[in-house]
Order: structure tokens, then C-alpha cells, then sequence
């Protein structure tokens, strides 16, 4: 079989995993559905404005929709990852094949493909029942699969480094805590960019976290071509620089580990 046969066939059985799981995809439904509930009544009572022209309440609605799929379609990769090198199979599996690193990232992609599918018709559905209907300018929808697709496996990525941080401090679960405190601030989860203060949007754009939530969701207000290739070239971008980061701390932990005598 060629490595990517073996990739696709990994990619399958994170697929399958994620299709046996149903309580937990109906349990993430369920989250998604009253989170778009709660925050669509507490918009509509404040009346919050955006200073895009025609962003109100309902595309508010839409853009938390579109931030929360992408979201929570990343499994949390990283607690296998962990358990690995606190049971000590990391040393059996460091040896197969498929290099370890490359498989936890396919496995988790096709864990991914399967939530975004099965969150994605609750997020468009809940959205427009929620809202009232669909954005003033529903021309950029189109672009949201692909754009959420992308900040999932951003968030894959992401999570596979901390999940190799477990090489030195065991417990992932602190530097998990920061990263998703960091994505949903300066990713704008709740809210986006163009609600926050000059200087902190500026320093949010330098970062990773809006290609995490705010790309996908800022498709609710509409695109322009320019825009949506901008978003697309970023997020590619910051995927090459985890790739790098991936590989120079995969060999980091490998060499580790030998060190260490495993």
C-alpha cells in the first residue's frame, strides 16, 4: 500500500470511530443548537451593531453558527496523544510504518470530516431558524465549508502540538486551556474582529486564532473574491508553519525519548 493509501485508510478509521460515537455527535448538536438559542435572544434584546454596514443581529447569529462548527468539529487529538506517553505506547508506535505524528493528524481529519458533516446541516438549520432567516448578504455561505474545513484542521494541527508537548510536562491539559482561551479570544469566537478595539484587533491579525474561528464565520457578511482568497492563502499559511513546527518538535521528542531509553 503507498503512504497515502495508508493515510486514507487512517483517515477512514478515525471516520469510523467518529460514526460510532452518535451519542456524542447528537450530544454536540444539542451544545451548537443552544448556544445559537442563547446568544440569538441575547443580540436581538441588546440590538448589537457592527460597524459593517448591514451586520445586525442575524449575521451575528450566522457568524457564531459558522466559529462554533468549525470549532467544535476538532477532536481533542491531543489526550491521545498524552495517554500514549503516559502509558508508555508511544515507543511501540513511534516504530510502525506510518510515521506517529502523520497518523494522529490522519486519524483526526477523518474524525473532523465526519463532525463537520454531521454539525453542518444543525449549524445552517439552527442559524436560520434562530435568526429569522438567512444574512443580508448570504453571498458568502458557499465559501464557509471549505473556510470551516480549513480552521478544523488548523485546530488538528494545533492540538497535535500540544499533544507533543506531553514529551516534557505529561499534563497537556494547561497548555490546552491557554491555546483555546487565546483562539476563542483573539480568534473572535463569539464575536468577531470588527467588534473589538483598534489595538487588539491589530494584534489578533498577527496571530493564528482568526483563521481558527473568525475566517470561517466572517463569511456571514458576505465576500468579495479578493477577500475570500486572502483568507484562504493565510490559513494555508499558518497550516505550512504547524506542518514545520510539527516536524522540527516531532524529532525533538523522538530524540527524547531515546535519550530517555525508550
Amino acid at each position: 500500500m503507498s503512504a497515502a493509501g495508508k493515510y486514507l485508510a487512517l483517515a477512514g478509521a478515525g471516520a469510523r470511530r467518529a460514526l460510532g460515537e452518535r451519542t456524542a455527535l447528537v450530544g454536540y448538536c444539542l451544545f451548537l443548537g443552544s448556544i445559537l438559542f442563547i446568544f440569538g435572544r441575547v443580540w436581538r434584546v441588546l440590538g448589537v451593531e457592527s460597524p459593517l454596514p448591514g451586520v445586525g443581529p442575524r449575521e451575528l447569529v450566522w457568524y457564531l453558527a459558522l466559529t462554533e462548527w468549525a470549532v467544535l468539529s476538532a477532536p481533542m487529538v491531543f489526550l491521545s496523544i498524552e495517554a500514549d506517553v503516559r502509558s508508555g505506547d508511544i515507543a511501540c508506535r513511534l516504530v510502525r510504518p506510518v510515521p506517529y505524528v502523520g497518523a494522529q493528524i490522519a486519524e483526526a481529519l477523518g474524525e473532523t470530516a465526519v463532525r463537520l458533516a454531521a454539525l453542518g446541516p444543525t449549524a445552517f438549520l439552527c442559524a436560520w431558524f434562530f435568526a429569522g432567516g438567512l444574512p443580508a448578504d448570504p453571498r458568502g455561505l458557499w465559501l464557509a465549508p471549505p473556510l470551516a474545513f480549513l480552521a478544523s484542521t488548523l485546530w488538528v494541527l494545533s492540538l497535535v502540538l500540544i499533544g507533543l508537548s506531553a514529551f516534557w510536562i505529561v499534563d497537556t491539559n494547561p497548555v490546552y486551556w491557554i491555546w483555546q482561551k487565546l483562539g476563542f479570544v483573539l480568534g473572535g469566537l463569539l464575536f468577531p474582529l470588527e467588534l473589538y478595539p483598534d489595538w487588539l484587533r491589530r494584534i489578533a491579525l498577527f496571530t493564528p486564532f482568526p483563521n481558527l474561528c473568525w475566517a470561517s464565520g466572517r463569511s456571514a457578511f458576505g465576500f468579495t473574491p479578493r477577500e475570500a482568497a486572502l483568507l484562504f492563502a493565510q490559513g494555508l499559511l499558518w497550516a505550512a508553519c504547524f506542518a514545520l513546527a510539527l516536524f522540527w518538535l516531532s524529532r525533538r521528542a523522538r530524540a527524547r525519548l531515546t535519550v530517555n531509553g525508550g
